[in-house]
């Protein structure tokens, strides 16, 4: 009895916690005003509060209790037990759940953590906010476990369709049929975004191209001469649009051929053809996929190549033989070669990851175990190879390939921009003239943009010395004793999106029509003669509101939510370590490195392009954790 109210009581908490926003509501007289009783008082305006602060009617808050408690008892009936690791990542979780909503009011740019302990009611509402969302995630990790140790499958008889040759055919060639199947579901976006959509930053390359603009590495010059090739070869055929399509094809050739690479190791880690094709299904049919074929970024193909290098990097961990029989590690060569290519997170994921295998392998060989030098080998050569490629890019086109150093400051540069707008009145003179000479101080506070750092790195003073910025440290040292919460909020602010559910997407739209295009872009479009049909106009903006339907949805939102496939990978992360499964940890650690580089990066909200590595590998992680639980119970 006690068990079935403590589900009770979780379900009812966890069904208003859910739709509850930190939203303060002031009271005025009234009602209020008539009460005498100190705690009373306090009763009262948390109840009013707590009603204000409930965003949906009855009917649904019922629904989600509902829901909740068949879900909670249907895992106490399981007997699912989460260990002490999986209870840690629920509350991480949650603080950014919680912290998400109170940046979002009342709106991105003047949210703070100061409204969740604003008044006693406040705190209350708070700690309501954090439980339900702790323990819903404990619930998600809980149904985890479930689906990976217990849920079986239910076994089908296929006999009746060996008639047909397409069926026959995709029993036989998964590879073939996976990327078929992918091209069906993306060529109908590719037609209708005719010839593509290209965004600021691809027009910046175009622009670099031409040498309207200094031609700098920046953007990886291997993905500009692609794209400024491209738009060539159009311009030579009278008609340079035409090249922004070659560019789509060659992303929506070049993304299948990786998708079906990668459902093609899913049929191989675990025998089961659904999972392969459903892998492809979810690709295919997800918005925030789909959307980007068309966009001439790097971000694209630099996702699934990476995806399908840490696939790759599956068959040598799980299935050796094979990956040499098949010849793989050349998937391992050209996909991590064109990764680097593409986008230098990659490098600054791959760089440390050799950091710490190098001398991980070299202790195995002095205890005499068994070692993965080869692993090594194939991650230096396309390292290697990447290198000669982009040095002799840089040569010919003759790039300036200069780090800009204001791009090592992204995170203190923001922390900095933060602590002035807030305590502003607290900077002194001579901290003043250290930041000025990193960044310029004047309007510092009108130009901070807490989920971006772009505004306030665009004031960057190039001309700093090293001791200019040595000097700026020493101040951000200082300040940071001075009231270190405002950094943490400051870092916290910009990343909150990677980790919380509650977040939507933005998308780009057409060629000629999207949030991103600016009168100055449009000349730019007209100066190199880029136009796109007006019925293709219409297609993409009808396909943009689509978009933002499905974004919308019950359970198709959440799959359409990148921060649901990085939760996964968190959870997933939490299983392998406290099952110890080292193999599984190997895997998860180059993805984990390039989360990393996102969390210092300088922009989350509405650039889901950043995020598709992590939707493409989720349901690759999962299939190898389901293999590791499944060798488990072999043993």
């Amino acid at each position: 009895m006690k068990k079935k109210i403590s589900l009770v009581l979780m379900a009812f908490i966890m069904s208003c916690g859910l739709v509850m926003t930190p939203q303060p509501h002031n009271l005025s007289g009234g009602t209020y005003g008539r009460i005498s009783n100190v705690f009373i008082k306090f009763v009262y305006h948390l109840f009013d509060d707590l009603m204000n602060s409930i965003t949906v009617n009855r009917i649904i808050v019922t629904m989600i209790f509902v829901l909740m408690y068949l879900c909670l008892k249907f895992i106490s009936e399981k007997a699912i037990k989460l260990n002490w690791i999986q209870y840690l990542l629920s509350a991480i979780l949650s603080v950014f759940a919680v912290s998400g909503l109170a940046f979002s009011y009342p709106d991105l740019k003047e949210g703070s953590w100061s409204i969740l302990f604003e008044s006693n009611t406040q705190i209350v509402k708070t700690v309501i906010l954090f439980l339900s969302w702790l323990w819903f995630y404990n619930l998600l990790q809980a149904l985890l476990v479930y689906m990976l140790t217990q849920f079986e499958m239910k076994e089908q008889n296929l006999d009746k369709f060996e008639k047909f040759k397409i069926f026959n055919f995709a029993r036989k060639h998964v590879f073939f049929s996976a990327l078929i199947l992918y091209l069906v579901l993306v060529i109908p976006v590719v037609l209708m975004d005719f010839p593509g959509t290209v965004s600021y930053d691809t027009l910046i390359q175009l622009i670099q191209f031409n040498r309207d603009m200094e031609l700098r590495n920046d953007h990886p010059i291997f993905s500009t001469a692609m794209f400024g090739n491209a738009v060539k070869i159009g311009t030579k055929l009278g008609y340079p649009s035409l090249g922004v399509f070659f560019h789509s094809l060659y992303h929506m050739v070049g993304s299948g051929l990786l998708v079906a690479f990668s459902s093609w190791v899913i049929y191989q880690i675990t025998d089961k053809k659904k999972m392969a094709y459903s892998y492809v299904v979810l690709v295919g049919l997800l918005p925030i996929m789909t959307n980007l074929i068309t966009v001439p970024v790097k971000d694209t193909m630099f996702s699934h190549a990476f995806a399908a290098c840490v696939a790759s990097a599956c068959l040598y961990l799980y299935k050796k033989d094979l990956y040499y029989k098949n010849k793989i590690y050349l998937v391992t060569i050209v996909s991590l070669t064109l990764a680097i290519l593409l986008r230098k997170n990659a490098i600054y994921a791959v760089i440390p990851l050799l950091i710490i295998l190098i001398p991980f392998e070299l202790f195995k060989l002095y205890r005499k175990k068994a070692t993965h030098f080869m692993l090594i080998a194939l991650i230096i050569l396309p390292i290697g190879i990447a290198t000669l490629i982009e040095n002799g890019l840089v040569s010919h086109y003759q790039v300036n390939s200069a780090v800009l150093e204001r791009e090592k400051l992204s995170v203190p540069l923001q922390q900095t921009a933060r602590y002035v707008k807030k305590y502003g009145d607290e900077v002194t003179p001579s901290e003043k003239k250290a930041i000025n000479k990193v960044i310029k101080y004047e309007g510092i506070p009108d130009r901070y943009l807490p989920t971006r750092s772009d505004p306030i790195k665009e004031s960057f003073q190039e001309g700093a010395s090293s001791e200019d910025i040595k000097e700026y440290m020493g101040v951000w040292a200082k300040q940071f004793a001075k009231h270190p919460a405002v950094y943490f909020e400051a870092t916290m602010h910009q990343i909150f999106p990677l980790f919380t559910m509650t977040n939507y997407n933005g998308y780009y739209a057409s060629l000629e029509s999207t949030s991103k295009i600016t009168p100055w872009a449009n000349s730019h479009f007209e100066i190199y003669n880029l136009t796109q049909p007006q019925v293709n106009t219409d297609l993409s903006l009808a396909k943009l509101s689509y978009s933002k339907l499905f974004d919308s949805l019950p359970l198709l939102g959440l799959l359409n939510n990148y921060s649901l496939y990085i939760i996964l990978i968190l959870m997933v992360l939490a299983l392998a370590l406290y099952h110890k499964m080292s193999k599984l940890l190997w895997l998860l650690l180059p993805t984990l490195l390039l989360l990393g580089t996102l969390v210092v990066g300088p922009l989350m909200i509405g650039y889901h392009r950043y995020y598709i590595p992590f939707v493409l590998l989720a349901p690759i992680y999962l299939v190898v954790i389901y293999k590791e639980f499944n060798l488990k119970e072999d043993n």
